[in-house]
């Protein structure tokens, strides 16, 4: 995610990567050297105190994310953070507070959240293309029980399973970040987890049922589906939304007669062409850019870096819902 985000921020006007650091003695110089980057440190605390940046990014493993960003806003720097956060709501809640008493802006990398397709349709869901939502299904299929993948390495386990849910809570965030996006909070949630794949070194499916006033949601995470895919869906009182996250497609259907129907088919069948158009060509040309989301949050953050941390690109209010929600999927009192 480092090399994501340095990518990103290379094409961002007014924007100067002042340093990286990382404890290795020589990746930081390797990286600088790869990117351009005048700076390079092993020391974190003489790094925010030479460079002084205006921003810091904490990628690294979550465990070690609440020392990072503390110093980064005792050193009076905004923050941009990988998800998790933090591995529990105590450390949210701290971390939250120390950004408010310091005036800066502390933002969770919901990449996801900011895809151009999720942007249009909670632009959609907000000008009432479904009526009242009644519904929504969100389902992320993930890679953890891939034998050849790093979460499965048994001899170098990854820091993910160490997590209070383990390696599932590493990517809970995101279909969290969904459904806060669409629908706001939730008044209950009841989970139950389990492990599937013999090659998995924990749990790898998550399934869970949130309620809401008048409204209903199901979230699975799962790494037995096959081929991977993010699906948010949403049905209300006048319509419905489908969004496959990560080909970027979005349908929309709406309530009426035979030829409301016959209308929505052929709207629907011309944007999945076009859309399909489109997927080709980024496959064709090697422009698939699985983290377009990053590059928008980024955009709109050092707008608001340039405004004096004003009108951040994610309000606090949404970093709450979606990390109760996180915390509330696996806290053991909602386990079914």
């Amino acid at each position: 995610m480092a090399a994501e985000h340095l990518e990103k921020l290379r094409w961002l006007p007014g924007v100067e990567v002042a340093a990286v650091c990382d404890l290795h003695p020589t990746l930081p110089r390797a990286v600088a050297d790869r990117f351009a980057v005048p700076a390079a440190y092993t020391d974190y605390g003489a790094m925010l105190a030479e460079v002084r940046p205006l921003a810091v990014h904490v990628l690294t493993p979550p465990q070690s994310h609440r020392a990072l960003v503390l110093g980064a806003l005792e050193a009076g720097a905004h923050v941009v953070v990988e998800k998790p956060i933090v591995p529990t709501w105590d450390e949210y809640v701290e971390l939250r507070e120390a950004a408010a008493l310091a005036g800066r802006m502390l933002v969770e990398n919901y990449n996801y959240r900011f895809m151009s397709v999720v942007l249009d349709a909670i632009a959609l869901l907000g000008d009432g293309a479904v009526g009242r939502p009644v519904t929504l299904d969100v389902a992320m299929s993930i890679g953890i029980a891939d034998p050849a993948g790093p979460y499965a390495d048994r001899d170098h386990p990854h820091f993910a399973h160490d997590l209070p849910g383990g390696a599932l809570q590493n990517f809970a965030s995101h279909p969290a970040s969904l459904a806060v996006a669409a629908l706001g909070g939730f008044d209950g949630v009841r989970a139950w987890r389990r492990r599937v794949s013999p090659h998995a070194l924990g749990d790898d499916e998550l399934r869970a049922v949130l309620s809401g006033p008048g409204v209903g949601a199901t979230l699975t995470l799962t790494s037995s589906a096959r081929p991977s895919a993010f699906t948010l869906r949403i049905r209300g009182t006048e319509g419905t939304l489908d969004v496959d996250v990560y080909n970027r497609l979005l349908a929309r259907g709406s309530t009426g007669d035979g030829l409301a129907k016959l209308t929505d088919g052929l709207r629907r069948a011309a944007h999945e062409v076009a859309s399909t158009a489109t997927l080709a060509a980024r496959f064709a040309t090697g422009r698939h850019d699985y983290f377009e989301g990053l590059g928008t949050l980024l955009r709109r953050f050092y707008a608001a870096v340039a405004d004096g941390g004003a009108n951040p690109p994610l309000a606090v209010a949404e970093m709450n819902a979606t990390n109760r929600l996180v915390h509330d999927l696996f806290d053991p009192a909602n386990q079914l």
